[in-house]
């Protein structure tokens, strides 16, 4: 396995959900989630496995009703939990649940038979707690679109719905801490600011990419507005340098760059794609980071194709914040008092970069992520998992 650039698993069910363990001892334990209308979806747990014929194995599953829309794992070494077996996942849908994945010591070698072999699961995910706000159990609410679990302060998750807020939960207690009206219309997907415990930024259908401060929530700062409103799907930090980011629009195939120093426009567009983007995820910094450089990351969508782009080499530098007091749009931890309603557009022109590897999958890849050193990209597309070495 370990000399394989490409390993697969084949579910019974088409796949929209996938993530990383931050277990050191399991770093590439994956979960999954099916896409499947009704209320018949599961969350799937596997691992990669030396067995002949077999790239993983399934080691848990759960029914956990309709898709999800995000599936998680808690943060590396701050949860609390040893690497001894125990880790706790999140999914989104309807609700917030938190799972707990221990190791099942009277399993009995129960098992199915799947499109891989025999399938024995040795794993059990339990529901450790659903959060919702919710008085009644019957009520439907809007739909959780994504969520963010917080790196520094890990019991901590923010969630954001199609209803236009953001909401902060205590895991702990399953109470919601606040919530807040983030967007003008539905919000699509959230992240906290790498290593801080109090700001997160948004995207959503109003076009429009906000930062919070959870120290000053009567406030927030537009960092980015699309052109003609259009809808900004996702959003994911860099691990290398904070203040990078990438996002892009409902129905684009450009992934656009940003420096939260810089607001206004993008330092970087990355083309490739002749279809509509589906998911974009970072990975290694690269060897030698510069001082705005944001290291590897790769986008999937409706082409099939997987690409990866090389922003190890530094980017241009954000222009200096002016010198005229009116002008609050310049990036700080804690989003200016009183922002500016639209966002000043960068003098500069941003940088067009083409795709340096790719890969083209049976299907339409409907999302990917990075394993937490980068060297593996995972990707879905309809039913597989590929795992890919990078």
């Amino acid at each position: 396995m370990a000399s394989s650039r490409l390993l697969q698993y084949g579910a019974q069910y088409p796949l929209y959900g996938v993530g990383y363990s931050h277990s050191t001892s399991n770093p590439l334990r994956t979960a999954l989630t099916t896409l499947v209308t009704g209320p018949t979806n599961k969350l799937l747990v596997v691992d990669p496995t030396q067995q002949a014929g077999q790239d993983f194995r399934q080691i848990a599953s759960v029914g956990i009703g309709f898709p999800a829309t995000k599936v998680g794992w808690e943060p590396a070494g701050l949860s609390g939990y040893s690497d001894s077996g125990a880790e706790l996942l999140a999914t989104t849908g309807d609700v917030l649940r938190i799972w707990d994945l221990s190791k099942d010591w009277e399993s009995n070698g129960k098992g199915f038979v799947g499109r891989n072999g025999w399938t024995e699961e040795d794993h059990v995910l339990r529901a450790r707690s659903v959060l919702t706000n919710s008085k009644s159990p019957q009520m439907s609410l809007p739909p959780i679109t994504s969520f963010s679990w917080n790196p520094v302060k890990p019991s901590t998750i923010v969630t954001c719905s199609i209803d236009t807020t953001a909401t902060l939960w205590d895991i702990n207690t399953s109470q919601a801490l606040t919530q807040l009206i983030a967007h003008d219309r539905a919000v699509y997907d959230l992240a906290w600011l790498p290593q801080s415990p109090d700001i997160f930024v948004s995207v959503g259908a109003d076009g429009s990419l906000r930062a919070f401060d959870l120290r000053q929530l009567e406030h927030s700062t537009i960092l980015y507005e699309s052109s003609h409103d259009t809808p900004l799907a996702r959003i994911a930090f860099s691990n290398s340098e904070q203040h990078m980011l990438a996002c892009f629009g409902m129905d684009d195939n450009k992934t656009l760059i940003l420096d939260m120093r810089s607001p206004g426009s993008p330092v970087a567009e990355l083309g490739g794609h002749q279809g509509a983007l589906s998911a974009i995820g970072w990975g290694a910094p690269g060897d030698s980071p510069g001082a705005s450089s944001g290291g590897w990351i790769a986008s999937c969508g409706d082409d099939c194709q997987v690409l990866m782009y090389d922003l190890c080499s530094t980017l241009p530098t954000p222009r200096a914040p002016s010198r005229n007091p009116s002008s609050r749009n310049s990036y700080t931890l804690s989003p200016p008092a009183t922002p500016s309603r639209r966002s000043t557009p960068s003098p500069a022109p941003s940088v067009d970069i083409r795709p340096v590897k790719a890969w083209t999958a049976d299907a339409q890849v409907n999302n990917l992520a990075f394993s937490d050193a980068g060297d593996w990209l995972s990707c879905v597309s309809g039913s597989k998992l590929t795992m890919l070495r990078v």
